[in-house]
């Protein structure tokens, strides 16, 4: 117990005096410049709710976080997105809770209707990666959405994008993400704190 505990503060130093998760952390912070009609949001903010969200919570509903970045791409021409988000949680204890808690909100939202316009269903399947992961789908009437969460040690990663989705969500569609978590869990582990 006193060894998690010095661990714990030991990250939280060494996070704090980075100010945050090392520059160059997500895959996405090497974007190419935007174009018109394209945007790149970038954020440090602990607060921000995880992208993966089944049950549209407006604030973040897990805790022991350290530090966080996510960044999302938009573009208006052809209502592309992508987003990368990584949180690193005090211990491995909170980021595998975090990771059960996503497994229920996404059991529990997985069809939320509240009249046709405003409809959604969420799929998942297992997904190899890291420590833990899944692959999730999420439709609506206007788009549809697939993400991959994955778990390495202390972190939590978050990747998506627009794309087809349906309900036995084939490996194929997801490859591109799974292949990106699977990098994310090596690339992860450099990152003071990680408990890889």
């Amino acid at each position: 117990m006193l060894h998690t505990g010095i661990a714990a503060l030991a990250t939280a130093a060494v996070v704090g005096t980075l100010g945050g998760l090392p520059q160059g952390t997500l895959f996405m912070e090497s974007h190419p410049p935007a174009k018109s009609g394209e945007a790149y949001e970038k954020s440090d903010s602990t607060g921000k709710v995880l992208r993966l969200n089944p049950c549209d919570t407006g604030k973040a509903w897990d805790t022991g976080r350290v530090a966080a970045r996510t960044m999302v791409y938009t573009s208006d021409d052809d209502m592309d997105m992508k987003d990368e988000q990584l949180v690193l949680y005090k211990n491995v204890a909170y980021a595998e809770r975090a990771m059960r808690q996503l497994r229920t909100r996404l059991a529990r939202c997985a069809v939320v209707d509240k009249g046709y316009l405003r409809r959604s269903r969420f799929f998942t399947k297992p997904a190899t990666a890291g420590d833990e992961a899944l692959r999730a789908g999420w439709l609506n009437h206007e788009t549809s959405y697939r993400y991959v969460a994955m778990r390495r040690g202390s972190t939590l990663y978050i990747v998506g994008e627009t794309g087809r989705v349906s309900k036995s969500l084939p490996l194929k569609d997801f490859r591109g993400l799974v292949g990106q978590a699977r990098k994310m869990a090596v690339k992860v582990c450099d990152v003071p704190g990680a408990g890889c």
